[in-house]
């Protein structure tokens, strides 16, 4: 996935925003995933992980330029998991006044 982060205007609620096609093709499942995680770690209300808790929300417009997935290795837990991480790297730059690094990550799922 590629994100871009934008700040919103105080008091505007954030959005996010599908600027691109899914590869191998377009999925609103996977889309509705990423757009919760996206949204619920913006609001700072990321119940999964405590520890990661922020204490304010964050108002931003969020536009997705790539997307991809895989017929047998993907699933909608991850996508929720990974745009709570771009979320947090976006947050990480503003603070650290630097580049987005890339997000390599293999997401473990336990069920």
């Amino acid at each position: 996935m590629e994100l871009d982060f934008e700040p919103a205007p105080t008091q505007v609620a954030s959005t996010i925003e599908f600027a691109c096609s899914a590869e191998p093709e377009p999925s609103p499942e996977y889309e509705a995933a990423l757009a919760q995680g996206v949204m619920r770690e913006l609001a700072a209300a990321d119940t999964d992980d405590p520890a990661a808790r922020r204490s304010s929300p964050v108002s931003a417009r969020v536009i997705v330029r790539a997307m991809s997935w895989h017929w047998v290795d993907t699933c909608e837990l991850t996508f929720i998991r990974l745009g709570a991480l771009a979320v947090r790297e976006a947050l990480a730059c503003v603070a650290a006044d630097r580049e987005p690094q890339p997000i390599e990550t293999r997401v473990r799922l336990i069920f």
